[in-house]
């Protein structure tokens, strides 16, 4: 499964943990030269999640899409964000590297790491994903003519 898309996403969860995690700044050609930061997690977990995306069309104006869900989990998720924020972060196992072309000269890119990472509170406005697979429980979805959603306390 992938996603990469124009329109603005937005995701809030109530929780989130993970395993397996590596993090590395880049640059995203989405929608032009962006920072971003590419997360890669091998098993996912979101709970009480809700994500919305608002569209302007011609005529009809702002028509917004809210989808909630109770559960989902994912494996070998990698998701390319340009912020994330979050209540509270845990993690354990945590490691941190720089990738050296030779062993006097290092890339200057680097990659934070952790076995495990746990999340309250979290939002994120993913540029694009991708996964091996994802499930869901619990899904509901919602077309709206007008702008809104989820609000960061509203993900139930």
């Amino acid at each position: 499964m992938a996603f990469a898309g124009e329109v603005p996403v937005t995701v809030h969860a109530a929780r989130v943990a993970g395993s397996g995690v590596s993090a590395s700044p880049g640059a995203s050609g989405h929608g032009g030269l962006l920072p971003a930061l590419a997360t890669r997690v091998e098993r996912a977990t979101v709970h009480d999640a809700c994500v919305t995306s608002t569209a302007r069309l011609p005529v009809v104006g702002a028509v917004t899409a809210v989808v909630r869900i109770e559960r989902a989990a994912a494996t070998g998720l990698t998701v390319e964000t340009g912020k994330t924020t979050a209540g509270s972060v845990k993690l354990s196992g945590a490691t941190f590297g720089t990738p050296q072309r030779a062993p006097d000269r290092p890339t200057g890119l680097f990659t934070v790491g952790a076995e495990q990472v746990s999340g309250s509170r979290v939002t994120t406005q993913p540029h694009a994903f991708t996964a091996g697979t994802i499930t869901s429980r619990g899904v509901a979805i919602e077309v709206r003519r007008a702008e809104g959603g989820c609000e960061p306390g509203a993900a139930r």
